[in-house]
């Protein structure tokens, strides 16, 4: 079984409040993504002024962090649906990468 990894870059991802996109955050960034020709997981999420985060315990002393556990949580949520523009786009990417190294060489 290979395990994979990519870089998924995004931008304008947005986080629904209350259910509605129209009054959500637009967040712009990068998001490492692993696994393998089944599906990918999101590892890290890099936003574009450098703050990295990470499944949980996002506080720099490695506890948790509540609100930036659950901004992970939302934004690894988004690109792993791929019934979204941005998690569209992920699927596809992470197809094409898995396709390139199934091919024989």
């Amino acid at each position: 079984m290979n395990a994979f990894s990519l870089r998924f870059d995004f931008d304008e991802l947005v986080i629904p409040i209350l259910g509605r996109n129209d009054n959500g955050l637009l967040l712009y960034g990068s998001a490492e993504l692993s696994g393998d020709h089944e599906g990918f997981s999101v590892e890290t999420i890099h936003l574009a002024e450098g703050t990295m985060l990470r499944p949980s315990g996002n506080a720099e002393s490695g506890w948790p962090a509540p609100f930036a556990d659950e901004l992970f949580r939302r934004i690894a949520a988004v690109i792993g649906n791929d019934k979204t523009v941005l998690g569209r786009h992920a699927a596809m990417e992470w197809a094409e990468l898995v396709e390139r190294h199934s091919e024989p060489v």
